[in-house]
C-alpha cells in the first residue's frame, strides 16, 4: 500500500506534475494575472526561472482558464525540442489557438519563422514560452519584438506560501506540522524539491508507524533526494521509442518514428514528392 493511501488520499498529494493537479497557486497572484491578461489581449509572453519554480504550474493555470473557451495547445518542448515542428501542431489550420510552449531551450530558426507567421495570420491568438534562461533561446528579432516587456522572472516562493501549499495538499493533515515544513523549506531550493522531500518524509514516517513528523525525523532524509530533482536533457532521445535522435540539417529526427527529408530534416508526408522545405526530390540520394 502506498503511504498516502493510509491517510485516505486517492493519489499522492505531492505529485510534482502540475498538469495533473488542481491546487492553488499561493504567492503567484501577479504572475497568474499577467498570463491571463497576455492571452486575453492576444499577446506573446515569456516565463523564465530555474527548474522547480513553477513555470509549468502557471501554464496549467492558463489551461484551466481557457480549455473550455478556446483551442489550447500545450507542448513540453523539453521532450520534443529537437523534433518540434510548429506546423504539425496546427494541422487543422483553424484560427484562434493558444500555444503554450514549455521548456523551450532550443528553438530553431524555422520554428521562429513559423510561430511568427501563424501568429501574424491569427492562427495563433497568443503564444506563451517558458525557459530556464531566456538568454539561451535562439529567438529571432521578430519574436523578441512581439514578446516585448511581457516577461516574468520567477523566484523561490516565500516560506509562508510554501507552508500553505503543503498544508493544502495534505488537506490540513498534521503529519507534517508547519514548523517542520519550514525546516524542509530551508533544505530545498524550490517548491519541486520541497514536494519530493515531503513525499519521502511521509513515506518514512508511515513505514515506521508514525503519524506526525518531528525535527528528529528530518535528519533521516537521505541526501540523495536532491539528485532526483537535478535537471537532465531528455531531448536527445525519441519520446516514442527512446532511441537516440539523429541530427539532419537543423532538425533532430528519429530514424524509426519520423518521416523526414534526408537533406534538411524537415517533416514530410507520404504524399510529398519533394521536400516542402528545401525542394529536393525525396527519392534523390543526398551525398
Amino acid at each position: 500500500m502506498e503511504w498516502f493511501e493510509e491517510l485516505d488520499f486517492e493519489e499522492n498529494p505531492f505529485n510534482t506534475n502540475p498538469l495533473k493537479t488542481g491546487y492553488s497557486l499561493f504567492g503567484m497572484d501577479k504572475e497568474t494575472d499577467d498570463i491571463l491578461y497576455w492571452i486575453n489581449s492576444g499577446n506573446m509572453g515569456l516565463i523564465e526561472g530555474k527548474t522547480g519554480l513553477g513555470k509549468t504550474t502557471l501554464l496549467k493555470h492558463a489551461i484551466d482558464n481557457f480549455k473550455g473557451k478556446g483551442k489550447v495547445i500545450y507542448v513540453n518542448a523539453k521532450k520534443l525540442n529537437k523534433r518540434l515542428d510548429i506546423r504539425s501542431l496546427l494541422k487543422e489550420k483553424k484560427k484562434g489557438y493558444i500555444l503554450l510552449l514549455d521548456n523551450v531551450e532550443q528553438l530553431s530558426t524555422k520554428n521562429n519563422e513559423r510561430i511568427k507567421y501563424y501568429y501574424d495570420e491569427d492562427y495563433l491568438r497568443s503564444v506563451i514560452f517558458t525557459t530556464k534562461d531566456s538568454t539561451k533561446i535562439n529567438f529571432t528579432d521578430a519574436i523578441k519584438d512581439r514578446i516585448g516587456k511581457n516577461i516574468i522572472s520567477l523566484k523561490k516562493i516565500s516560506k509562508g506560501d510554501a507552508s500553505d501549499i503543503i498544508q493544502e495538499r495534505l488537506d490540513n493533515n498534521e503529519i507534517i506540522p508547519r514548523e517542520i515544513i519550514g525546516e524542509l523549506y530551508d533544505m530545498s531550493s524550490n517548491i519541486k524539491e520541497l514536494l519530493i522531500v515531503c513525499d519521502l518524509l511521509c513515506y518514512q514516517l508511515l513505514k515506521q508507524g508514525k503519524f506526525q513528523a518531528t525535527k528528529k525525523d528530518i535528519g533521516k532524509i537521505p541526501q540523495q533526494i536532491m539528485e532526483q530533482v537535478e535537471d537532465y536533457d531528455e531531448t536527445k532521445k525519441c519520446n516514442k521509442c527512446d532511441e537516440p535522435l539523429k541530427k539532419v540539417g537543423e532538425n533532430w529526427r528519429c530514424e524509426t518514428c519520423d518521416r523526414y527529408c534526408n537533406n534538411c530534416g524537415a517533416h514530410t508526408s507520404e504524399d510529398d514528392k519533394i521536400c516542402p522545405e528545401c525542394g529536393i526530390g525525396l527519392e534523390e540520394e543526398v551525398e
